[in-house]
C-alpha cells in the first residue's frame, strides 16, 4: 500500500470521486489511472495519476491526486540489493507496492528503509 510520507506544500488537495472500472476491486492506498474515463489500477510503466482513499468494485471511489512533490512510502514486491537513491523501478501488478525493476522506472527512490523483499522504500513520481 501507498501513503502519503510528506509533500512540498502546505496545502490540502480535496478528495476526488470517480467511478471504478466495473469488473475491478479497488483497495485503499492502491494507485490509480483513468482508463475510458474510469479509475483502473496503475501497474508497470502506468504513471499514476490517483491513490485510493476508498475501496469498491465498480462505485464511486474516493481519490487523493498524485503530485510530483509527494513522497509517497510503499513496499519493495522484490529484493532491492542493487537500488540506489534516484533510481526509478517500476509499480508492482497489484498497485500496491513497487518492484526493483528500473528499466522504463516511474517511482523514483528518494529513501531506501531496507533492501529486502517488503521491506519500505520512498518514492516520488515525476512526469
Amino acid at each position: 500500500m501507498f501513503k502519503l510520507q510528506r509533500k512540498g506544500s502546505a496545502a490540502t488537495e480535496a478528495i476526488e470521486y470517480i467511478e471504478g472500472t466495473a469488473s475491478e476491486a479497488i483497495t485503499v492506498g492502491e494507485l490509480l489511472k483513468l482508463s475510458s474515463g474510469k479509475l483502473t489500477k496503475a501497474s508497470g510503466t502506468d504513471v499514476p495519476e490517483f491513490i485510493a482513499e476508498g475501496s469498491g468494485n465498480g462505485t464511486i471511489i474516493p481519490v487523493k491526486r498524485i503530485y510530483e512533490d509527494e513522497v509517497y512510502q510503499a513496499p519493495l514486491t522484490a529484493a532491492g540489493t542493487s537500488l540506489n537513491i534516484g533510481d526509478k523501478v517500476t509499480i508492482a501488478s497489484t498497485g500496491l507496492g513497487v518492484t526493483a525493476t528500473t528499466t522504463s522506472g516511474v517511482a523514483m527512490i528518494v529513501e531506501m528503509l531496507g533492501t529486502a523483499s517488503g521491506d519500505k522504500v520512498n518514492v516520488m513520481f515525476r512526469r
